[in-house]
């Protein structure tokens, strides 16, 4: 019976043993599985935020250039203004209103990562590298738009000093199609020959070197995002390829 008994418990004893590594390795097969389906769904989010950063760097590249030819444009014409041989009839003034005219927005995809952070996957991504970047672009990302936002602010003040100097509408009506153009025009440039455009000219150029110093202001900002997104797309273009490998 002793034997008997002394050999039952061995056999209980290996059956725990036995069940204890089943499930260890179940647990090690659910980790194994667990850690692949986290691999897939940060993979899916990098590739995400990359073509967000496409679309980004591309819309960046078409707001400096526009930003650039602004700039060009507020040059111009301070310059015009600052002379005693200016011309109602400099068509290249004409043209820089037309640039300086319009604001420019810039939008930003960042969808993908607002998903990333409001799920609470961000700890998904394993390079603590690419994970500061991501959160430093974002949130220099933000910081654009409200520079952006408080620059054309701005910009828009000084568009309110310079409407009472010439006829605004005599350059936005021209631009509409036949169908909605109040036939208003050809852009009106006679104000500069009114005498209270050469009594007030040097506000005016005051007032076109604000609004240009918040057009460079904005330029800047976007510029550097640009630099950050290229950078930030490099790093996890070569993080999803080495994932592949």
């Amino acid at each position: 019976m002793e034997n008997k008994t002394g050999m039952y418990f061995k056999y209980a004893i290996g059956e725990i043993i036995l069940v204890v590594i089943g499930i260890l390795i179940a647990l090690q097969i659910n980790s194994w599985n667990q850690d692949r389906l986290n691999k897939k769904i940060e993979q899916e989010y990098l590739i995400g935020i990359a073509a967000n950063l496409s679309s980004d760097i591309r819309e960046l590249e078409g707001h400096i250039k526009k930003d650039s030819l602004r700039l060009n444009a507020y040059t111009y014409l301070i310059r015009a203004f600052n002379t005693d041989t200016i011309s109602a009839a400099d068509p290249l003034i004409i043209a820089s209103i037309y640039s300086i005219i319009k604001p420019n927005w810039f939008e930003g995809q960042n969808v993908v990562f607002d998903d990333l952070k409001s799920s609470g996957r961000l700890n998904l991504i394993s390079s603590d590298s690419i994970k500061h970047k991501v959160q430093t672009y974002y949130r220099f990302f933000e910081e654009t738009v409200k520079r952006e936002n408080f620059t054309n602010a701005n910009i828009s003040k000084g568009w309110d000093k310079l409407f009472k100097y010439f006829s605004i509408s005599s350059f936005v009506e021209p631009t509409f199609k036949e169908q909605w153009n109040g036939n208003i025009g050809p852009p009106n440039l006679a104000f500069m020959d009114k005498l209270d455009f050469k009594l007030n000219k040097a506000k005016i150029i005051d007032n076109l070197s604000f609004m240009k110093a918040n057009q460079f202001g904005a330029y800047e900002a976007r510029s550097l995002l640009y630099e950050k997104s290229l950078d930030l797309k490099k790093d996890i273009v070569a993080q999803i390829q080495s994932e592949d490998k």
